[in-house]
């Protein structure tokens, strides 16, 4: 019986080693340890560090829903809008020996009353805010232009009818040069069509574009906040007839002789930490001559029952006159607490075609209100009242109705940021 069991027991042993060996002929791989997502805390929140690489990703996205309404007097024009836009992008970061490189896109979708497929804010084919690449002190690409200072708030961005530019985005090549203490300066090309106003009937046409904008700018930013000065060039060159002319067959030489418009504008942004944290005053003021873009003059706008028209020169024989203009803007940003957002802003603008007697003067103000309930989501109202002033209406020579205007808009928002 004893020679039974150990005979039974040895077989096992040797089963036991044998199923052993063969597990370790097999090589059998270990499993590997999972690789968890890491952050990139040195650029904010958001940003995780792509696998396999020592580049950092951020992952944007935006919904937004908008209900706009006004005292349009056109009857042909909707008096409320409806908006929704969906926005995408991302933010993309690498650390080199010759500083960081960055490349960033942001765009969206969006719909409203329009109803229609369009390559424009009221339809719904993809729109690009921002595309651009920095690489040090380099930025290419579609970016906010380095003349406006971006310190106001309002949900009805440029609609302000002068004071504030209507260039929100512009295609530009730029340096920027740090040079320590909170002091920097910036050069920069950009495109010169998305600047020309030419919306008057018989005013300068432009031809093509020969020459970018040149925009230099010089900041200083310190605990207390941030001031700003910049200057721009602008070529106004005429094109063979004038706008909303119908050229003659023999009319291929320019109606006015090629011309120079420059802006100049500064500013200064004034933390308020003894009120709450968060809230500030800022103050902005513009000249242009030439280059009413710049003071925030679009080629027409309308208010109340009237339709401004502008155009940054006129034709006087084969002489080009260039328009002035001058804005001032400010506002007052303070958090009641800090989740509720309070904002009034006032711009005064006035542009001068041909002298004091065609003159027009608008001014603007709103007041906003917002709440923060969590982080990245907020519900707000702004309201508005433009009026504008103008001896004759436009350019024209004849006024058309009233000389003073009124108009009033207001906005009511949903934001969520992700």
């Amino acid at each position: 019986m004893k020679l039974v069991k150990s005979l039974l027991l040895g077989s096992a042993a040797g089963l036991v080693a044998v199923a052993g060996a063969s597990a370790a002929d097999l090589g059998v791989k270990k499993p590997t340890a999972v690789e968890y997502v890491k952050t990139c805390p040195q650029y904010g929140a958001g940003f995780f560090v792509v696998p396999g690489t020592t580049s950092c990703l951020k992952i944007i996205g935006r919904v937004r829903a908008d209900y706009i309404f006004n005292n349009d007097n056109q009857r042909g024009n909707d008096k409320n809008t409806f908006r929704a836009r969906g926005y995408f992008g991302y933010d993309h970061r690498t650390a080199t020996e010759y500083g960081l490189l960055r490349t960033y896109i942001r765009g969206y979708i969006g719909r409203d009353n329009a109803g229609a497929a369009a390559s424009t804010p009221n339809g719904y084919a993809p729109v690009i805010e921002y595309a651009f690449i920095q690489f040090g002190g380099l930025t290419v690409g579609r970016i906010t232009p380095v003349f406006e200072h971006g310190w106001a708030n309002l949900y009805n961005g440029s609609g302000t009818f002068g004071g504030f530019s209507d260039i929100a985005y512009v295609n530009s090549v730029g340096y920027t040069y740090q040079f320590g203490g909170g002091f920097s300066a910036t050069i920069a090309l950009d495109s010169a069509n998305e600047r020309r106003v030419a919306g008057v009937t018989g005013s300068v046409g432009y031809a093509g574009q020969a020459m970018p904008d040149i925009v230099g700018r010089l900041d200083y930013t310190g605990s207390w906040g941030q001031a700003f000065i910049a200057g721009a060039v602008h070529q106004v060159r005429p094109s063979s007839t004038a706008v909303g002319i119908t050229p003659a067959a023999a009319a291929i030489r320019p109606i006015g002789n090629t011309e120079y418009g420059w802006a100049i504008t500064g500013g200064a942004k004034i933390n308020l930490p003894f009120i709450t944290q968060g809230s500030n005053f800022w103050v902005n003021g513009t000249y242009t001559e030439g280059a009413l873009s710049y003071a925030g003059f679009s080629g027409s706008a309308q208010i109340g029952s009237r339709t401004y028209t502008f155009s940054d020169a006129l034709a006087v024989g084969t002489s080009t006159r260039l328009t002035t203009a001058w804005s001032v803007s400010g506002g007052l940003e303070v958090f009641a607490t800090p989740r509720i957002r309070l904002g009034v802003y006032g711009t005064y603008a006035s542009v001068d075609p041909f002298g004091a007697a065609n003159t027009t003067d608008t001014y603007s103000v709103w007041g906003q209100a917002a709440w923060l309930p969590v982080s990245g989501f907020q519900i707000g109202g702004e309201f508005g009242w433009i009026q504008a002033r103008t001896d004759v209406n436009g350019f024209t020579a004849a006024p058309v109705g009233s000389r003073t205007q009124d108009s009033y808009v207001g906005r009511v928002r949903f934001q969520r940021d992700f």
